[in-house]
């Protein structure tokens, strides 16, 4: 009998078995692939915010490291040496809205190094000399600049102003940090024929010293921050504790977010930038020995996450001024904790109480001296990267009898 021959291929069953099984590998693949990419990118975020907030802690800490004063206040006739931290509105307008987003503005006598005096003082001569002689070329500047050094020796001394200030772009979360260095007793020009001393105008923003003079002046120290603050370790503070700076008042055991070491008399209400604890008034201005200085200064920044990569979270719908829950876009994928948080939308602080899959609950609006606002679907949600310091204060001083 004759039988036919037996096919030598597959059968239809055994490619669909073969076909599962290599589907199955192909997913499970994709997965392994998406999986160590997602680490690989969240690993490079990692570290580029790890990088970001310890270029914050090494920037601050030099330049608070070079605070000048007195231990004694003995031995002096001026006062030289004045370190004021004020909460002043964000941009320091002249007229304030109500209730306005307000930031720490400090201003302190520092140390200045040789190569920072040295650009200082050479503006201050060419500024001399023009102003002499209008006509003259920049080479002529230049050889009257040469000329005028011997004059003017370096000293070794300044003043120091850091301002926050919103960072230019859509995103009004953003802050940057600027910062200006002045020689003792340097004057800016605030109109026509007129000038001031930065240091000695009591409150920035004021028609003494307007905010487009301040920006005009300065420079910008850090970007892309959410927040920063500083706190200040005082005769009475028994611990840093966690309250934000805008939260605290004024004395007690907490540390103080408002200080002028001279007791001047400028620091009184909200108005002056914050009352100032161990405030003595206008007599006191003018004795050194009268100075009191912290013994330390706490240092709470928050860096943003770059703009490049994939938000930290989005609004799903838009929430009033007075709403106490907020829905996210794949909450899953949320990075803050979900017993609960910081959150900056805009340019308003939230803290939120938990977060339940997509929803935050609990919220406490209006957060780190900023003003409740409604904000719009798809809005960005920052978290950032946080990062705390103290940074000792050498020369510290109390007041023990009050």
């Amino acid at each position: 009998m004759n039988r036919s021959p037996r096919s030598t291929g597959f059968t239809l069953i055994e490619l669909v078995v073969v076909m599962g099984i290599l589907s199955g590998f192909l997913v499970l693949l994709v997965q392994l692939v998406d999986t160590g990419l997602r680490l690989f990118q969240e690993g490079e975020l990692g570290q580029l915010l790890a990088d970001r907030t310890s270029r914050v802690q090494s920037v601050l800490t030099a330049e608070l490291g070079q605070l000048r004063g007195s231990g004694t206040g003995r031995d002096r006739d001026t006062v030289d040496d004045r370190l004021v931290v004020q909460r002043l509105p964000l941009g320091l307008p002249p007229l304030a809205e109500r209730d306005p987003t307000t930031v720490q503005v400090l201003r302190a006598a520092v140390h200045l190094p040789a190569d920072r005096e040295s650009v200082l003082r050479d503006a201050l001569l060419a500024m001399r000399a023009l102003e002499a002689r209008p006509e003259l070329s920049p080479a002529e500047v230049d050889q009257a600049v040469a000329a005028a050094r011997p004059t003017e020796p370096l000293r070794g001394i300044g003043n120091l102003l850091l301002v926050p200030w919103r960072q230019e772009g859509a995103d009004d979360a953003l802050l940057e940090l600027r910062a200006a260095w002045f020689l003792p007793d340097q004057k800016v020009p605030v109109g026509p024929e007129r000038s001031v001393d930065p240091a000695t105008v009591a409150v920035p923003g004021s028609a003494d010293l307007p905010g487009l003079v301040v920006m005009q002046n300065t420079t910008v120290l850090l970007r892309d921050l959410l927040h920063v603050e500083f706190l200040l370790w005082s005769q009475t503070t028994t611990a840093w504790g966690s309250t934000p700076a805008a939260e605290l008042g004024s004395g007690g055991s907490s540390p103080e977010a408002i200080w002028d070491s001279a007791r001047g008399g400028w620091l009184v209400d909200a108005a002056s930038g914050g009352a100032f604890a161990f405030d003595r008034g206008t007599w006191s201005a003018a004795d050194p020995t009268d100075d009191v200085q912290p013994h330390a200064i706490l240092v709470r920044a928050v860096v943003a996450q770059p703009d490049h990569v994939a938000a930290e979270g989005l609004l799903a719908d838009g929430i009033d001024a007075d709403d106490q829950g907020l829905v996210l876009v794949d909450g899953d994928r949320f990075p803050g904790p979900s017993d609960g948080g910081w959150i900056k939308l805009r340019g308003e602080w939230i803290r939120y109480g938990s977060r339940d899959g997509d929803v935050l609950r609990g919220l406490q609006r209006g957060q780190r001296g900023t003003k409740p606002r409604a904000h719009d679907a798809g809005v960005r949600v920052h978290v950032g990267r946080s990062v705390e310091f103290v940074v000792p204060v050498p020369h510290a001083r109390d007041d023990w009898n009050g």
